[in-house]
């Protein structure tokens, strides 16, 4: 989002709380770019932040943040994701811009998760507080319905960086660069391996089609073990898991892929209101998608259309629509057609147009 701001002509700092000496402003910008692959074009501040056993990290900040803004100039807009930098920020008569991800705001006690939102419902009636962001419409609604007022709420999902899909590798060169063979049907699952992914259902498809090579791109490692030794126990010899690959890199794995794998179980805490980035970073790779037809997945992709999804309660299906998937060829119509929505509606250049526009209406 910072780079996405500055590329429309917003002077942008980010600011954020550092622990430690990692967290440091130039160590943060080669992290950055060794994860991203980006050199970040805006600033970067850091200010102190406090936990007690890594926890109140969101109070603890609070009080590094008012030393930073006691020393820095009032900006136009601040951009938060915290209520708890919300209220500080307000207090202090800034105009604040709210981005909420999720429909609780404290998933270890009840009691405080209603705090904070009667807490967050009276702050979004304060004049300073400019815009409530929520990430579908699906969230948007839920906020709605809890009382933000409709002039201040819009619904924006995650989004992908255009400057690394601006050129489709081709699947040859793609396979090359990975050494992964040309002549086989590639399937691709890039995401996290928890156990409310679905992981599973990708050693069943593995042990059907056995032909296929599948190819599982993500962490954490003690689940990546787990897994791997699974596929051992079953005797597959065509599913490989890689691990965790810096995001910079995933991208290069998509585009070597056939198809590509989109799996959640309504055990996701968040599966009917968010907005997964591996969404729009598929769409961006112009190949096939076979994924699970969760509602707030539907407000992006549509079955038949830009994607081929399934019903999220039955393996059987998921079978069926992988089966369909392997058929289709390329150049394909619907990958193609992904490709196409993404970059016109769902670049994070156009995400942070829309901020700003809706700043200015407010």
């Amino acid at each position: 989002m910072c780079q996405a701001f500055h590329k429309i002509g917003a002077n942008i700092t980010l600011a954020l709380p550092a622990c430690n000496r990692k967290n440091r402003e130039t160590n943060l910008n080669v992290a950055i770019e060794e994860r991203l692959g980006i050199r970040p074009n805006f600033k970067i501040k850091t200010y102190h932040g406090f936990s007690v056993r890594r926890q109140f990290k969101g109070v603890g900040a609070n009080i590094g943040a008012r030393v930073l803004l006691r020393n820095s100039s009032k900006p136009d807009i601040c951009f938060v994701r915290s209520i708890f930098l919300s209220r500080l920020l307000l207090n202090h008569g800034y105009k604040t811009a709210y981005e909420a991800h999720a429909s609780v705001l404290n998933s270890r006690s009840k009691l405080f998760d209603r705090i904070y939102k009667r807490r967050l419902l009276k702050d979004v009636n304060r004049k300073d507080f400019v815009l409530f962001i929520a990430i579908s419409h699906a969230l948007a609604d839920v906020w709605r319905k809890r009382g933000v007022p409709s002039n201040k709420l819009i619904a924006l999902h995650d989004c992908v960086n255009a400057d690394d899909y601006n050129r489709v590798m081709e699947k040859k060169e793609a396979r090359d660069v990975l050494g992964l063979p040309v002549g086989k049907k590639i399937a691709i699952y890039a995401g996290s391996l928890y156990g409310d992914r679905k992981t599973d259902d990708i050693l069943k498809l593995a042990e059907k089609y056995k032909d296929v090579l599948f190819y599982v791109v993500g962490g954490p490692e003690e689940r990546k073990t787990i897994y791997r030794s699974l596929s051992e126990q079953k005797g597959l010899t065509n599913i490989y898991f890689t691990g965790y690959v810096p995001h910079k890199d995933v991208k290069t794995y998509l585009l070597a892929a056939d198809i590509l794998l989109m799996l959640w179980s309504r055990s996701v805490p968040t599966i009917e209101i968010c907005s997964p980035l591996k969404v729009f970073e598929y769409m961006a790779a112009e190949r096939i998608i076979v994924g699970h037809g969760f509602p707030t997945i539907k407000e992006v992709l549509e079955d038949g259309v830009t994607a081929i999804l399934c019903d999220p309660d039955s393996y059987n299906d998921l079978e069926n629509k992988f089966k369909y998937a392997l058929s289709r060829s390329y150049p394909n119509d619907m990958a193609k057609k992904a490709r196409e929505t993404v970059f016109k509606y769902y670049t994070w250049e156009l995400r942070a147009k829309a901020i700003l526009d809706a700043v200015r209406i407010n």
